[in-house]
Order: C-alpha cells, then sequence, then structure tokens
C-alpha cells in the first residue's frame, strides 16, 4: 500500500465541515455527462472544491485585467464613459484570463464588438 501525502487525511475529514459555492449535485451531473459515474461522496466534493479554486483564480485574473484596463485609461476618459468607480467583467478581460489556462472562449456571429465603428 502506498503512503498518502502529509495532510491528505486532514483534508480528507474536512471536506465534509464547509460545503463548496459549486453544489455536489451540478458536480456529479456534470461528471456524468463527462462520462463519469463516481458513487464517492468525499471524491464529488473534492472536484466542487478543485472546481471552486478554479473559478475563483480565473475571477481574479479577470479583475486584475480589469484593473489594469481601467488604469491605463485616465480620468477624464473614463468619465466621458460614464465609469462610475463600479467594475464591469467584460467577455474580453474573461477570455484574457481564461487564455492563461489553456481555454479558448470564441464569441458567437451575433456578438457585437465593443470597439467597432457605431453606424
Amino acid at each position: 500500500m502506498t503512503s498518502l501525502p502529509d495532510g491528505t487525511l486532514q483534508l480528507l475529514q474536512q471536506l465534509d465541515e464547509q460545503p463548496p459555492l459549486v453544489p455536489d449535485e451540478l458536480t456529479q451531473y456534470l461528471m456524468r455527462r463527462s462520462g463519469q459515474d463516481c458513487k464517492d461522496p468525499k471524491l464529488v466534493r473534492l472536484i466542487s472544491l478543485a472546481a471552486q479554486r478554479f473559478i475563483a483564480e480565473v475571477v481574479h485574473d479577470s479583475l486584475q485585467l480589469c484593473k489594469a484596463r481601467l488604469g491605463s485609461a485616465n480620468k477624464k476618459q473614463l468619465k466621458a464613459a460614464g465609469y462610475r468607480d463600479k467594475r464591469v467583467l467584460t467577455i474580453e478581460d474573461l477570455s484574457k484570463a481564461l487564455k492563461e489556462f489553456g481555454v479558448t472562449v470564441r464569441q458567437p456571429p451575433y456578438m457585437v464588438d465593443a470597439n467597432a465603428p457605431q453606424s
């Protein structure tokens, strides 16, 4: 029998204490759709926590990209554009963040480009 890395048993014991933001039912549904039928609730919870971590990292990276994009514009440009100290998650920021993780986002053909000239 192989030995487990340090902290693995504590992690498995703590899985039941705090529910993840991604529900276990959603994780099980997506696993079944991909061909994986898992009966172990701890493994499903572990995958839910991994998905939660992935989502948190993508959102954090998107926020940093938004801050960088808004930081490069001066305040007059922001006020003229109607910016009121609120950050908006744009598809451009999200797709750039996801690209860092190897996920390609393609916009559907009916998506309006924000940088395209208005007619």
